[in-house]
């Protein structure tokens, strides 16, 4: 009994210090973009593009711990961040940055590895190139190669990951064009799923250890397939459907990953414009936030002040919704806090990271919190 008593209080100890990298949250954020008529121009004065670790305070709302300035971008879906499967490294990508010379947003291509492993000072690691318009990264279950999707130049590339340094970069062209946005590898690490906005389809792609090769016959998803999230168990993809531009409504789908071709089980209405989507750690719900409209003119009679967090109950391939509430201005990406208990949501407009309570059954403002640029994308480790 005294040993087995002992074991257990040594085993506290040493959870009690060490890291808890399953419970990082990060944010990128935008400095080079602000919204002048509807239109993404640049602010004056600028701020730099910055990389936030996050923490929750005692009143359960989350903040910012430390950041460090590093490009980052709003353009594609707000899912241009990713950890390393130890959860010591974070990875930004960068879709576009400021040409002060043209006073221009203009395309960019660069991924950026930071340290985080000392929360309290961010540190950089290494800057490689992808390609242009560089966005959503995904690493492979093995941890050794990472994934990534290239919207403005409509490929994908492919990185070796070692000795915690990206290289060997492969550049893996697409059928026709259509801007490569969402991006998820699935959990056999033997196939991959990545949306094309412009053209309303998306690509099956087969990893068999170094070779990766895109299967030719598309998935044809109307209106703007954009941010991608697969269940742990790999069995059903959840896909946001962005639209084109025009204040109508968007959607969620959901496909059945065990059939070939994949099969659309459910498609459920949400506001203008879903960016951030995410499943639970407890698989069991799954939180949308959408513009609804508040990227338009204010005269638009489209427009809203506000974006919508929109949350629904997850069973057996079917969504059910459960609470909506009123989000930030402009909002980009969405995460479930490592436990659950929250939604994580941020604003572009408003420099803002907002946190919502859940309790699986209803959904309650907890406050927000400055971020140093617009929020554009953000991401929890997923142990």
């Amino acid at each position: 009994m005294k040993k087995t008593w002992f074991a257990s209080l040594s085993a506290a100890l040493i959870l009690a210090n060490t890291p808890s990298f399953a419970q990082t949250v990060i944010s990128a954020n935008d400095g080079h973009t602000t919204l002048q008529n509807a239109v993404q121009v640049l602010p004056h004065p600028l701020q730099p593009d910055s990389l936030s670790i996050l923490e929750k305070n005692a009143q359960g709302i989350w903040h910012v711990q430390s950041s460090i300035n590093v490009p980052a971008s709003v353009v594609g879906p707000p899912t241009a961040l990713t950890f390393t499967h130890d959860g010591k490294t974070a990875l930004i990508s960068a879709a576009a940055k400021p040409d002060t010379t043209s006073n221009k947003i203009v395309p960019d291509d660069l991924i950026s590895l930071i340290d985080i492993s000392d929360t309290n000072k961010p540190r950089l690691l290494q800057q490689i190139a992808s390609a242009p318009g560089v966005t959503t990264m995904r690493f492979t279950p093995d941890g050794q190669h990472l994934l990534v999707a290239n919207g403005k130049s409509g490929v994908l590339t492919w990185f070796t990951y070692q000795n915690g340094k990206l290289g060997n970069r492969k550049v893996i062209t697409l059928p026709g064009f259509g801007f490569p946005s969402g991006l998820e590898i699935f959990p056999d690490g033997k196939r991959a799923l990545v949306s094309l906005w412009q053209t309303d389809r998306a690509y099956i792609i087969q990893i068999n250890g170094d070779q990766v090769t895109v299967n030719p016959k598309p998935l044809m998803i109307e209106h703007g397939p954009w941010t991608i999230r697969v269940t742990k168990d790999g069995h059903y993809a959840l896909m946001n459907l962005l639209g084109h531009g025009k204040g109508l409504p968007g959607s969620v789908v959901v496909f059945n990953l065990e059939t070939e071709p994949f099969k659309e089980i459910q498609r459920v209405t949400v506001p203008n414009a879903p960016e951030g989507l995410d499943i639970s750690p407890d698989g069991q719900s799954v939180a949308v936030v959408s513009q609804n409209g508040s990227t338009m003119q204010p005269n638009n009679p489209l427009y809203h002040p506000e974006g919508i967090v929109t949350v629904f109950s997850f069973s057996n391939g079917h969504l059910s919704q459960q609470a909506q509430a009123k989000g930030p201005l402009w909002p980009q990406g969405l995460v479930f806090s490592p436990d659950g208990s929250e939604i994580i949501t941020q604003g572009m407009m408003d420099h803002s990271v907002m946190t919502f309570k859940w309790d699986g059954h209803s959904l309650a403002s907890a406050g927000a919190a400055p971020l140093p640029g617009g929020g554009a994308d953000i991401e929890r480790a997923r142990p």
